[in-house]
């Protein structure tokens, strides 16, 4: 996940992980989940599947991220947020990244949700990177290779392993924005 400024609020966002070969299934799990979050966000409200477990063949936490784009960003009704906690999603607020709103369910099937205002930097740097890795197999392969050494190395918790990888991300992420790729605008 990209972050815009901010430090990573340590209490309560730290947590133990595992990073392991893709699954298939990442993709049905996504998919299930969203029409859970459709019935709280109503059918207008644009949902992506994007970070690691979005990209075919990429080593990832099994943890699928969906990014949520609101128009009115940071509001979220009464509603929705009752709603969120009702499908068993924690809300840890900000977790350190100002533009947007962090939410996690770990269970059999675990998930992160990044609430951001819709076609923001955020929303469309996400996008962008997630288009890129799809796209270029040797970048994704190698990203691939170095997330599997950084959990080699000892980088097992959540804040170490996303410092450990925030550098070649932002590489990928430039990579990305200097190539005439199809706008994220386009059909988001």
């Amino acid at each position: 996940m990209i972050s815009h400024g901010g430090e990573e609020k340590k209490l309560g966002v730290d947590e133990e992980i595992t990073i392991c070969n893709y699954d298939s299934d990442w993709l049905r799990w996504y998919t299930e989940e969203v029409s859970s979050l459709s019935s709280v966000f109503g059918p207008d409200v644009p949902i992506e599947h994007f970070g690691s477990t979005s990209v075919p063949g990429l080593a990832a936490k099994p943890i699928v991220d969906i990014l949520v784009g609101i128009s009115n960003f940071p509001h979220i009704p009464t509603s929705q947020a009752q709603g969120l906690e009702d499908l068993g999603y924690e809300n840890l607020g900000t977790a350190g990244v100002p533009c947007r709103i962090y939410l996690r369910k770990r269970g059999s099937r675990s998930f992160n949700i990044a609430i951001t205002q819709y076609k923001s930097e955020l929303w469309r740097d996400n996008l962008i990177l997630r288009d890129y890795l799809r796209n270029n197999h040797n970048e994704a392969r190698q990203y691939s290779e170095h997330k599997l050494e950084a959990y080699q190395k000892g980088f097992r918790t959540l804040l170490a392993y996303s410092d450990h990888k925030s550098e070649l991300v932002l590489e990928l992420l430039n990579r990305a924005k200097r190539l005439p790729i199809r706008s994220v605008d386009e059909d988001v």
